[in-house]
């Protein structure tokens, strides 16, 4: 039996955005586990790639309002006359012109969307609801182009109407519960001289986007300062201005002195000792999975999050604070939700100093541990 040829599409598995470590993870299990099925390679941007794959990872260097007019060339060269599978680890959003070829302006990609032989799947994130509950009519066109949809979580088909829905996994072997005072100590490394073994410290991991509510986290941590906790930040994210400024939200809200802003790549090892420092985490932003949700619980450090989209399925509830409102944003009308940072202070307390009172253990679900996902992935590729 020959192999089949599978090209996971993503932002590429050597960078650091939570695409790429979903698409990384994918890529290499099955590789891995599935090396006798399969062919794999990637395809993305936004990394330079590394040596430590055991596949070819190609690179987009040209991406026109998500249009990508080199994929044709690097699926012909990678699949080498056989049908290629093009597995999309990617927002629908993006996508709309292999649902709608006719919105394509690449001449060359839009033939090849419309003609050539291939199979085209997409894992796409799902982090709000449209208009009625539903996802937008553009978002449901886009999903017609595929012939297979897999959905990250059972709150995601229920937007969607699609069948299937699996969550990726976290890599316990990394992200497990660490000594505090030993990760705390080893803080200082990395600029926090501040930080105290008594402090409150609230980590806050999130891209500088619209979606992550960077001022609802620094309003909450405020609020703590102004309950007497010697609170302190620390921020990791991509860019410290974007849409947020978040220079200008640490002074706005009187925490600067306090405040340990990251932009730099960690590894997973790093980051699960800076995790494993922090009292509590936030989860600023509506997510399509999380992963820095989901690897603060299984550092066995409490994330306050909101109790809407994906998050709200694997968080334990006494963490999930409730919307006070919502609204509409963007071209897809994704509903957003309106919380009040009193609340959000509230559930901080009360989940650190349950933190403080009991040994750290794992709260990340069983089922989300890559060692116990990984067979019903496994049973989802061979399905093919």
């Amino acid at each position: 039996m020959s192999k089949k040829p599978i090209l996971f599409v993503s932002d590429s598995i050597s960078a650091s955005s939570g695409l790429a470590r979903i698409t990384r993870d994918l890529a290499v299990l099955v590789h891995q586990n599935l090396g006798d099925r399969f062919r794999v390679a990637t395809v993305g941007y936004g990394g330079a790639g590394s040596i430590k794959f055991p596949f070819p990872q190609y690179h987009l260097h040209t991406i026109d309002n998500w249009i990508t007019p080199e994929l044709p060339a690097i699926a012909d060269d990678f699949a080498q006359g056989d049908e290629p599978i093009i597995c999309f680890v990617w927002d629908a959003s993006r996508l709309y012109w292999l649902g709608t070829p006719e919105k394509c302006h690449d001449s060359r990609l839009r033939y090849w969307v419309e003609n050539a032989p291939k199979k085209l799947w997409i894992y796409g994130a799902i982090d709000a609801e449209g208009p009625n509950g539903k996802i937008s009519h553009s978002i449901a066109q886009t999903y017609k182009g595929f012939d297979r949809v897999l959905d990250y979580t059972e709150w995601s088909t229920r937007i969607t109407g699609n069948a299937e829905h699996l969550p990726h996994g976290i890599d316990t072997s990394v992200f497990y519960p660490r000594d505090r005072r030993a990760a705390r100590s080893s803080f200082v490394q990395h600029g926090f001289h501040g930080l105290k073994q008594d402090s409150l410290l609230v980590g806050i991991v999130a891209t500088n986007q619209a979606r992550k509510n960077w001022q609802l986290g620094m309003e909450a941590c405020r609020i703590l300062l102004d309950r007497g906790h010697d609170v302190r930040v620390w921020a990791h994210t991509d860019v410290m201005t974007r849409y947020w400024d978040l220079d200008e939200l640490v002074t706005d809200y009187g925490l600067a002195g306090r405040v340990a802003a990251t932009v730099n790549r960690f590894t997973d090892d790093e980051l699960a000792e800076l995790y494993s420092a922090c009292d509590v985490t936030l989860g600023v932003g509506p997510e399509g999975m999380g992963y820095p949700i989901m690897e603060s619980l299984a550092c066995g450090v409490p994330c306050v999050t909101g109790n809407y989209a994906a998050q709200s399925e694997y968080v334990p509830k006494k963490y999930l604070a409730d919307p006070i409102a919502f609204y509409y944003e963007g071209a897809f009308c994704s509903k957003r939700p309106v919380f009040n940072a009193s609340e959000w202070a509230d559930k901080v307390e009360s989940a650190a100093l349950e933190s403080s009172q009991v040994a750290r253990e794992s709260i990340l679900p069983e089922s989300l541990d890559w060692n116990n996902l990984w067979p019903r992935w496994s049973e989802w590729f061979m399905e093919v």
